[in-house]
């Protein structure tokens, strides 16, 4: 017979499973784009818009939003970045590359839904960016695996460090 699983003595799922080792990383990096760009949309309207003749920003509510948008961007970066400096230097990367990417998944779609909160009801208008950004962070939580699958991923590889 031939093809990769032949070609490979028999391990062409193996093969195909390492491959996502290389593009999990990438879809995380994505989904930072998203994430930081929903904080920067929500940013910039929260410094316009006014209420109770102060911009929404010094609300505290609005301001708690705003920080836990950046710390989700900037935890799933971290997850990302040592992913793929990982595999820049040879090592397996599996665990922190499936962690990468769903954070990254998971603050995309958190920070895209933060963002329309802060825009209130400017956020489900087509006029403002966010909405959009809300609609296409989802796919972020299905391809390369879904969440549940890194789940199953970062768990499974958390515990061969124990057994």
């Amino acid at each position: 017979s031939s093809g990769i699983n032949a070609e490979y003595g028999g391990g062409g799922f193996k093969v195909a499973m390492r491959c996502f080792d290389k593009t999990r990383p990438t879809v995380g990096a994505m989904s930072l784009g998203l994430a930081r760009r929903a904080l920067d949309e929500a940013t910039k309207y929260s410094m316009e818009r006014k209420t109770m003749g102060k911009p929404i920003f010094m609300h505290q509510a609005v301001n708690f939003l705003l920080a836990d948008m950046a710390m989700r961007y900037e935890l799933a970066k971290l997850g990302v970045w040592r992913s793929c400096a990982d595999y820049d230097e040879g090592r397996r990367n599996t665990y922190y590359a499936s962690i990468g990417k769903l954070y990254g998944g998971l603050a995309a779609n958190k920070n895209a839904s933060d963002a329309v909160q802060v825009f209130g009801g400017n956020g489900y208008n087509k006029e403002y960016p966010v909405e959009k950004l809300m609609r296409d962070a989802k796919i972020f939580q299905i391809y390369e695996g879904t969440d549940q699958i890194q789940k199953l991923i970062i768990g499974r590889e958390h515990m061969t460090k124990w057994l």
